[in-house]
């Protein structure tokens, strides 16, 4: 925590503007990253598939 004059400035344990704590936010961005990849495995999927039923070109 840094003070300035006794005052409060900063809190080392936030994770600014979010609010989360350190942890909270690399919690977050494993679960986003995988949620990602699962997206991007589909989508790829749906794509290969939709080519092979109608090819585009």
């Amino acid at each position: 925590m840094c003070t300035f004059g006794g005052t409060v400035m900063a809190d080392n344990t936030k994770v600014y503007p979010s609010g989360l704590t350190e942890a909270e936010a690399q919690e977050f961005h494993g679960w986003y990253t995988k949620g990602l990849a699962v997206w991007v495995v589909l989508s790829a999927f749906a794509h290969v598939f939709t080519y092979n039923y109608l090819p585009w070109f």
